[in-house]
């Protein structure tokens, strides 16, 4: 089938992509483009994002962190996605969580809901497998910083106890690049629930002390609705065992 296996390298792609691999001109594409989707043999995810079939298995190429990586030039997959992706999530999860520098509509597509975060820089997003998805380091300091808004403490515990190591470097560069005060110390509270799996040493924690103003209190999650503990240490309201919650099964969150 003249096109499909020029196309299928691309597992999801854009006109501007097919165009490239026709060696032609973007309308003698776009003509193709509609002719095979009439055929079936490419499917139409969204205005200028496609798939091919696979004729194997009868689905589509692509998978959905694959459509997350051409949703925009700048997208990645990111938060409880990434973590999925890394096979660090035993659940099957159908909302897809995508950063991008330029805004896109939320979208479902084939039983997957598409959600746009705003990203204003691209460090540490890194391409495996075709696949453009933060780092683990970075995936583990963006859920914390947004914990409640893209997975509740439970699942984000869950998550971690999976990973069987982080860089602490690379967690000290994110933490130095958003620059947060009480992003330090949610950090640094909730790893070291986590310090022996993930291979942190004590300097990594009082590195985060060190950025913390522990008299600016602050909550480790807003939306935690059960009784939480004052954690003089780090100026922080928080669960006192984090490990607990997944332990006893609690739910922390609404």
């Amino acid at each position: 089938m003249k096109y499909y296996q020029d196309l299928a390298q691309f597992t999801a792609f854009t006109l501007t992509d097919a165009t490239k691999a026709m060696n032609t001109t973007e309308t003698n594409a776009s003509q193709v483009l509609n002719s095979m989707v009439k055929k079936g043999s490419v499917r139409r995810i969204r205005q200028n994002l496609y798939t091919c079939k696979d004729f194997v298995n009868g689905g589509d190429v692509a998978t959905q962190f694959d459509i997350a990586t051409k949703i925009t030039p700048s997208s990645f997959v990111a938060y409880h996605s990434a973590f999925e992706f890394y096979g660090f999530y035993n659940q099957v999860f159908y909302n897809v969580q995508v950063c991008s520098q330029s805004r896109f509509t939320n979208f479902e597509d084939k039983g997957y809901l598409y959600l746009c975060f705003a990203s204003d820089n691209q460090c540490q997003v890194d391409t495996l497998r075709g696949v453009r998805v933060s780092s683990i380091e970075r995936t583990i300091v963006d859920s914390i910083n947004k914990l409640g808004k893209v997975m509740d403490t439970e699942e984000l515990l869950k998550c971690l106890e999976l990973v069987p190591l982080a860089d602490e470097e690379k967690i000290k560069e994110m933490l130095l690049l958003y620059n947060k005060d009480i992003l330090y110390r949610k950090v640094g509270y909730t790893l070291s629930f986590f310090k022996d799996e993930l291979r942190l040493s004590e300097e990594f924690f009082d590195f985060c002390k060190e950025k913390s103003d522990t008299s600016n209190i602050g909550q480790l999650c807003s939306n935690e609705s059960h009784k939480l503990d004052f954690i003089s240490s780090w100026g922080l309201y928080a669960f006192k065992n984090l490990r607990s919650l997944i332990e006893k099964g609690v739910k922390a969150d609404v």
